[in-house]
């Protein structure tokens, strides 16, 4: 397993109600997965590289500072995206009830990738 999916695993662990993840480039490309089959992590890349892309080009219209996370609510289960401090985009799957509660933790965890 590479350092990088053994980083994933490792955050998967440590975060309450994460279910699956993904370490995704600027560029929209899966970098890691944990949790989730190839083409979801296709989906999610693709999904996280636009919607990052415009929630930072309206971050920086309104010049309010840096984009913290981008949360989509699912019936069932939440996906956030989350920036690292390599650049990358963290995206997990995290179950119902979850709501507001660990995207701290999550967005600190992001920060050390």
């Amino acid at each position: 397993m590479e350092a990088a999916e053994k980083q994933l695993q490792a955050l998967v662990g440590r975060l309450p109600g994460v279910g699956a993840a993904a370490l995704i480039s600027r560029e929209g490309v899966p970098l890691a997965t944990v949790g989730m089959e190839e083409e979801l992590a296709d989906t999610l890349a693709a999904l996280a590289s636009g919607m990052c892309a415009l929630a930072n080009r309206l971050s920086n219209n309104l010049a309010s500072g840096a984009v913290r996370h981008l949360r989509v609510d699912l019936d069932g289960q939440d996906l956030v995206f989350a920036p690292t401090g390599s650049g990358a985009v963290l995206a997990v799957l995290r179950r119902d009830g979850t709501g507001e509660a660990g995207i701290e933790g999550l967005c600190r965890e992001a920060l050390a990738l």
